[in-house]
C-alpha cells in the first residue's frame, strides 16, 4: 500500500494548482501539499507537513493525518498505482497520480 501511495497526487476535476506528495521512510509516512510555480520548482505551503498513519480496521483501511494544529482520519476507499479516492468528513475526493 505504501508504493502505491507514494508520490505526487492531484485532486481530479479541479482547478486548483495544489500538489499532495506522500512519502514513506522508515515504515513512517509523510505529506506535504506544495504548488508548482512557472519554472517548475515547488513553492511549499509553510506548515503543511504532516505525519500519515495508515490504518487496518475490518472494512479496509484509514489514512490518519498529523500536523501542528492537530489531526484527521479519511477512510481509503481506492487506491491503486494511479487513482485514488478518500472519504474526508463524509466527502468523496478523488485524485490522480503525477508522472514524475
Amino acid at each position: 500500500m505504501e508504493s502505491y501511495l507514494s508520490g505526487k497526487w492531484k485532486i481530479k476535476n479541479s482547478d486548483s494548482k495544489t500538489v499532495y506528495h506522500y512519502w514513506f521512510e522508515k515504515g513512517k509516512g509523510n505529506l506535504e501539499d506544495f504548488e508548482p510555480a512557472e519554472n517548475g520548482e515547488e513553492i511549499i505551503v509553510e506548515d503543511n507537513h504532516s505525519f500519515v498513519e495508515i490504518i487496518k480496521y475490518e472494512n479496509g483501511f484509514k489514512l490518519k493525518h498529523t500536523y501542528l494544529y492537530g489531526n484527521w482520519i479519511s477512510e481509503l476507499k481506492y487506491l491503486n498505482s494511479k487513482k485514488l479516492i478518500l472519504i474526508t468528513d463524509g466527502k468523496e475526493t478523488e485524485y490522480y497520480k503525477i508522472e514524475e
